[in-house]
This record gives structure tokens, C-alpha cells and sequence, in this order.
């Protein structure tokens, strides 16, 4: 069986937004597994996020978990005061929350699912990056946030608020790499493609599963875990000249 990926983490904190579920979760284990103490986050998904302390802390690591809507300023602050206070600083921001958007023609979007889209896929991710930076220390800083596959391609039928929301973090990641550079700190994306998520789980066929696959050159859908490795390097001292990129994640379904 292959080990999986380390690299040194020791001392180090993250806190991982949506850290609880689907490729939150599998960051949260790697970052942990690699001596980081980790907050995981959750809106909605409590149990989820429990569970995922619990497993971290019975393979030795250290973690909690904690409420917070990173679409309101306010609670975001809160999140990232307590970190702070539970592990005495922080030193990389995993924004990995957010997730799909109402899939409709552009003619039946109202405004109000074009603001919710935005809100979570981008809103949430400048809260988060506003108030993580000022808490890392003056030599050693991470941002890595979840794109998207979608960014580039446009994403599916229907998908305009998604693929726009992406697209624009993509954007936001170079303008905080030139920003925040002088200080040390690093701003990357990672962006799946098909990852065999929940959300995967329960909205696709079998069929268009398959539909899929024949699209991937690697031959089939990634799982949360191919999500880590990319995640460990850019959040390691092995990363620290890698800035302002996106890692596409996807088995060949599109390149650069």
C-alpha cells in the first residue's frame, strides 16, 4: 500500500472552511496528519464536522470544530479570533467552502440566486482572506482556495452563477499573490474537476456518470483524497516559491 504524502507541518495551524465534508474533510485529515492543528468548519454540517475531529484526534492529531456562515463578516471574524485563541495564531487558510449554485438558463436566474452564488463562492472567500492574513506571522503564510474546473470551461448548462463565481476567484487569487508577496505569504488555487463527492453521489446517473468518465483521460472520477496532495505542497515550506497559480485537479478532462 503507498504511504501516503508528507511533508513537515509541525507548529502550524489551518483552519479549513466547509473542513467537514467531501474534500474539506480529506484536507483537514492530511493537514492534521502532518502535524498541523486544524479548525474545522461548518455551517450546516455538524455532525459531519465532529466526526471529523474525532478521527483526527484519535489518530493523534489535533483539531475542533466550529460554527460559522463565512457569507457574514461578522461570524468570520469570530472564526478566525477563535482559532487564534485555541492554538495561539494561525498560519494557513484553507477557504474551501462554498459549492454549486441554482442551475437554471440565464433568463430564469433572479437576482436574488445570482447574489446567493456569489455570496458563497466569493463573498465568503474575501472575508476569509481579509481577516486570515493579518494573523499570520511575519515569515510564513498560506491562502488556498477551491476553485473550480468550471472556471475555465464555463461548467454546464445552466451553471452561470457557478462558473462566473469561479472564474472570478481564479482572478482574486493573482491579485492577492502580487498583494500580499512582500509579506511571505503565498495565495494559490486547486481546482477539480469530477470529484466523487456527495454531491456527485446523489445528483448523478449512473449514465452520466459513465458520460463522464469517457471525457477523463485517466479513465474515471477523482475522489476527495487527490484532492490533498497538491494542498500539502502548497501549504509546505516545499511550496513556498509557488504563487498566484491554480492546480487543476482533474485527470486530464482539461488542461492548460
Amino acid at each position: 500500500m503507498t504511504e501516503p504524502m508528507h511533508v513537515d507541518l509541525n507548529g502550524k495551524t489551518a483552519l479549513v472552511t466547509g473542513g467537514g465534508t467531501g474534500i474539506g474533510r480529506a484536507i483537514s485529515q492530511g493537514l492534521a496528519r502532518c502535524g498541523c492543528a486544524v479548525t474545522v468548519n461548518f455551517s450546516k454540517s455538524d455532525a459531519e464536522a465532529n466526526e471529523t475531529v474525532e478521527e483526527i484526534t484519535k489518530a493523534g492529531g489535533r483539531a475542533i470544530a466550529m460554527q460559522a456562515d463565512i457569507t457574514d463578516e461578522g461570524q468570520v471574524e469570530g472564526l478566525i479570533a477563535g482559532t487564534c485563541e485555541a492554538f495561539g495564531g494561525l498560519d494557513i487558510l484553507v477557504a474551501n467552502a462554498g459549492g454549486p449554485t441554482k442551475l437554471a438558463p440565464t433568463g430564469e436566474l433572479s437576482r436574488e440566486d445570482w447574489d446567493t452564488g456569489l455570496d458563497l463562492n466569493c463573498k465568503g472567500v474575501f472575508y476569509c482572506v481579509k481577516h486570515a492574513t493579518p494573523r499570520f506571522g511575519k515569515e510564513f503564510g498560506r491562502v488556498i482556495v477551491t476553485s473550480s474546473i468550471s472556471a475555465r470551461s464555463g461548467g454546464g448548462p445552466g451553471g452561470l452563477t457557478y462558473a462566473a463565481s469561479k472564474g472570478a476567484v481564479n482572478n482574486m487569487i493573482r491579485s492577492w499573490a502580487k498583494e500580499y508577496g512582500p509579506r511571505d505569504i503565498t495565495v494559490n488555487a486547486i481546482a477539480p474537476g469530477v470529484i466523487w463527492t456527495r454531491l456527485h453521489q446523489n445528483m448523478t446517473s449512473p449514465q452520466e456518470r459513465q458520460n463522464l468518465v469517457q471525457r477523463i483521460p485517466l479513465g474515471d472520477v477523482g475522489e476527495a483524497e487527490d484532492c490533498v496532495g497538491a494542498t500539502l505542497l502548497l501549504a509546505s515550506n516545499e511550496g513556498r516559491y509557488i504563487t498566484g497559480q491554480t492546480i487543476e485537479i482533474n485527470g486530464g478532462m482539461q488542461m492548460p
